[in-house]
């Protein structure tokens, strides 16, 4: 609209100079009345002078404002995976504990063994029935986990061999991916068992003890643990001592 208004001006300064030459010669050539002739082009060049002022101010106005923007309130849909219901946000863990047995010459776990309880330790759960991702951090490390069902499926009770790394599954494959303190595998091989798992009405996930056994690159060392929680009150499973096996 600025411009129309702008372009208007502009051809009315146009105009306006063309009038004036034409008024100026038909005056210089007028053989009588030429005082009554200037004295009805004055009153006309203040007229226009008023018009093109008026004109002027209103272009000034508009192309000096401030640009308005018109947004939309659309909002894009967010869907889930086929066949994966949505969580709400992680779930308040009420009691929780995970082991970690890694053999010498894994990457991850650096040969460790070792217990993380909700004593000292942080955890939380979240994702979908056929993505679940966990984090533990205390006694001066971090851990990231994930476990994915195979197809877009659903997380269940069972066993769920030749795992791959998460992210970037192929084919139908199921996911696991067990990474932290700066350390992950590119590839990976595994197996988790899930032993026990419960949601709430609302799709958390209340309860969870997954056993996991990962080797990164294709190598033979292994990191082997098990991550057990609950959001329900009064749910207690005893940890584990950290030079106990852990078993698939």
């Amino acid at each position: 609209m600025g411009y129309l208004v702008g372009a208007a001006a502009g051809l009315f300064v146009v105009a306006l100079v063309l009038a004036a030459g034409a008024t100026g010669y038909a005056i210089a050539h007028a053989p009588r009345n030429r005082p009554a002739l200037i004295a009805m082009t004055a009153g006309s060049v203040a007229i226009l002078g008023v018009a093109g002022s008026i004109l002027g101010a209103a272009t000034y106005s508009r192309l000096s404002g401030p640009a308005v923007v018109e947004t939309s309130n659309h909002v894009s849909p967010v869907t889930s995976p086929a066949g994966a219901t949505p969580s709400s946000a992680p779930i308040s863990v009420t009691d929780a504990w995970m082991h970690f047995q890694s053999d010498a010459g894994d990457y991850i776990g650096g040969g460790t063994q070792k217990v993380w309880t909700l004593t000292e330790s942080n955890f939380g759960v979240d994702g979908t029935n056929g993505d679940l991702h966990a984090s533990v951090s205390g006694r001066g490390d971090w851990w990231d986990l994930e476990f994915r069902a195979p197809s877009n499926g659903t997380l269940q009770v069972g066993r769920f061999a030749n795992a791959e790394r998460a992210p970037f599954v192929t084919g139908k494959a199921p996911g696991l991916d067990v990474n932290g303190d700066g350390r992950g595998c590119n590839t990976l091989t595994g197996t988790f068992e899930i032993k026990s798992i419960a949601w709430t009405s609302d799709a958390t996930v209340s309860q969870l003890d997954v056993l996991f056994e990962q080797h990164c690159e294709g190598g033979a060392p292994a990191l082997r643990g098990e991550l057990w929680l609950t959001s329900k009150p009064g749910i207690h499973k005893q940890a584990p001592s950290a030079a106990s096996s852990v078993v698939l």
